[in-house]
């Protein structure tokens, strides 16, 4: 993602939030081709807003199939202020929900990654299936339905063997474009069969608007 990707995002939010002038000023000062300015990578408003206006309104890349290949395999995947559990069900389809226990907001695992046959909230231990359905809640009123209060789903998306998830209520569509480019060119490395035998993880210690442009 570039500079002017980003600003186009930033000015897209500002709409909404109804940017005070100061920030809007910042945002009539950028220059096209050029980095931005300095508060876009190191203020603490404009971070939120990159969480609010683009990590939770876009689709982002987070697995891939191989990290979970058998019923009951999970991980956890944070994403902003969210966390999200990715995890195949007993029916081998791969399904995202938020990582958050529908009777009193507890977070549900904890671990990076795992395998379990049910996930267990360690509060008052409501259990949950692989595909989200509330299956145990103890000492509820008369008339409680616990389909009611499956795990809210998080919009999920494959691409040969590639995992993409989307935190916004109505994802954009443009998955279906990335699909359509990237689908010829991985489908023939088999991903989804693939066994994953190590991991590395970078973490850049800087804003990841300098890391986008550098590379």
């Amino acid at each position: 993602m570039t500079a002017n990707m980003v600003a186009g995002a930033a000015e897209a939010g500002a709409e909404s939030d109804r940017l005070d002038p100061a920030a809007r000023a910042l945002l009539d000062e950028r220059v096209v081709g050029e980095s931005l300015p300095a508060p876009f990578y190191v203020d603490r408003e404009w971070f939120n807003r990159d969480l609010d206006e683009i990590f939770a309104k876009r689709w982002i890349f987070v697995a891939t199939e191989a990290e979970i290949a058998e019923p009951g395999d999970y991980l956890t995947v944070n994403l902003g202020r969210s966390s999200v559990i990715i995890a195949r069900d007993d029916e081998q389809v791969v399904r995202a929900h938020h990582n958050v226990c529908r009777h009193r907001g507890a977070r549900l695992l904890t671990d990076d990654h795992g395998s379990t046959g049910t996930i267990v909230c360690a509060y008052h231990s409501w259990t949950y299936g692989m595909d989200g359905r509330l299956m145990f809640a103890d000492a509820q009123a008369p008339g409680f339905d616990k389909k009611c209060f499956s795990l809210r789903p998080v919009a999920l998306r494959t691409i040969a063997g590639l995992i993409f998830i989307c935190l916004a209520d109505e994802p954009p569509a443009d998955i279906d474009e990335v699909a359509a480019i990237v689908t010829p060119y991985l489908e023939p490395h088999g991903l989804g069969n693939a066994k994953v035998a190590k991991q590395t993880d970078l973490i850049e210690n800087g804003n990841w608007k300098l890391t986008m442009e550098n590379n």
